[in-house]
């Protein structure tokens, strides 16, 4: 007989999205992300490592905190051969492909512009994205290299109509071409990140829902369209019950975005920066319907994956478990004792439901998150111990990491972004 074949793992990203966007959470009707959590674990205190896009993604890859080798911050928007993810760490795809599987990236890269750091030189076989952290739905006339839409290094023809649903249409396609062998995809969609700018059949379907915030209702209602195609592709492939599929946010949700009774946005070390929309469904080895309030973090997902691939882990430590044996039972115990985060002077630390979290400036707040999701109520006055016990416990982990790398270039001031040409209309566009 034939050895069973291993999963194909399916990693999809959302961008910018607040944790109540979704309707399994209350907001915007989005049957299909809902579906994964029907069919799978809906976890409803999942993180990720950072609280702005490229730190979190370093993480994702690597499945380490990416503060271990100083990605602490977003790299400002300069091509330079010292602003992407170090070289010297394994990605997922790199190890998914010694572990004999095809390697796919699609969408948002945002870890890093020059060659050495291009998706192809960091373990994916093939690519189609952009490598830049946000740019337009609708075609561009002549975008900058970082900027451009890419069939692996090259610069394709901007033809289609949606971002949005041109990376679901090649992601399908992938998704059709691989069915022979296992495969790792990483999609990265932009939605929902800003430009604001939104289909008019989708902003007509949206108008009903939110006067306040029609455009983001119009691209939830696109990306969860998107994330359909994909599921469906491996329905029809006859390939989803052997496919272990993650759906996660990048980071909480920005102003115009609803996190809910979640206190901050993102940018922060509040629950509203940092808590994510996470989701896993595997049919043929996950329970379905089953909702865990143990906290779980994205790192947690390259080590996950492995263990569903029967791929060993060699070489670095992960900072990120595997969830299989927590989440089929086999060991009852939570996944973490202690998640970590820090970008400068800002950092929080949890263990069990008790956060520390220092904010712009000042002393640490201390919350339980088990009573005060919405981190409310300070309770370092009346729990001296627990507040010291947390502190120490970030600063023995913060006496272990690097010095943040030291991005080329500054940063440039925030100011209104003028619209590029396009070589078609801009169906709707207003920037957050």
């Amino acid at each position: 007989a034939e050895p069973p074949r291993r999963p194909n793992v399916v990693v999809i990203v959302s961008d910018d999205a607040g944790y109540d966007d979704f309707s399994m959470h209350g907001g915007f009707p989005t049957p299909s992300i809902d579906s994964i959590a029907a069919g799978g674990i809906r976890f409803t205190d999942g993180y990720v490592s950072g609280c702005v896009c490229s730190p979190t993604r370093a993480g994702l890859m690597t499945g380490r905190y990416q503060q271990r080798f100083g990605h602490e911050t977003n790299f400002p928007p300069v091509v330079s051969p010292r602003n992407g993810l170090p070289r010297e760490e394994r990605t997922f795809a790199d190890r998914m492909r010694a572990g004999g599987y095809r390697t796919i990236a699609i969408g948002k890269w945002h870890l890093g512009y020059t060659a050495g750091f291009h998706p192809l030189s960091r373990g994916f076989d093939s690519f189609y994205g952009f490598l830049q952290g946000s740019r337009s739905y609708v075609p561009l006339r002549d975008p900058p290299p970082t900027n451009a839409l890419l069939r692996d290094r090259d610069p394709v023809p901007e033809a289609f109509s949606y971002m949005t649903d041109e990376l679901a249409r090649e992601a399908a396609a992938q998704i059709e071409s691989s069915r022979d062998r296992p495969f790792f995809l990483y999609v990265a969609f932009n939605a929902v990140h800003a430009p604001n700018q939104a289909l008019p059949a989708d902003l007509e379907r949206a108008r009903g829902l939110t006067p306040q915030r029609t455009e983001v209702a119009a691209m939830t209602l696109a990306l969860d369209r998107g994330v359909g195609t994909i599921l469906d592709a491996l329905t029809t492939n006859g390939l989803a019950d052997d496919t272990l599929v993650v759906f996660v946010n990048d980071n909480g949700g920005p102003l115009g975005h609803d996190n809910g009774g979640l206190r901050g946005r993102k940018g922060t070390m509040w629950e509203g920066g940092i808590r994510v929309p996470f989701l896993m469904r595997w049919p043929a080895q996950l329970p379905r319907g089953r909702v865990v309030s143990e906290p779980v973090i994205a790192l947690d997902i390259l080590p996950t994956a492995l263990a569903a691939a029967g791929i060993e882990p060699e070489g670095t430590a992960f900072d990120g478990v595997n969830l299989m044996p927590f989440l089929t039972g086999a060991n009852l115990k939570p996944p973490h004792d202690v998640l970590h985060w820090r970008q400068g002077d800002r950092w929080a630390v949890r263990s069990g439901s008790l956060k520390l979290v220092r904010a712009d400036a000042g002393e640490p707040m201390l919350f339980d998150l088990a009573a005060d999701r919405g981190e409310s109520k300070d309770l370092v006055g009346s729990r001296h111990d627990d507040a010291a016990r947390l502190r120490g416990l970030h600063e023995s982990w913060a006496a272990t990491l690097p010095r943040p790398i030291a991005w080329e270039g500054r940063e440039r001031p925030a100011r209104p972004k003028k619209p590029r040409k396009t070589a078609g209309p801009v169906v709707e566009s207003a920037v957050n």
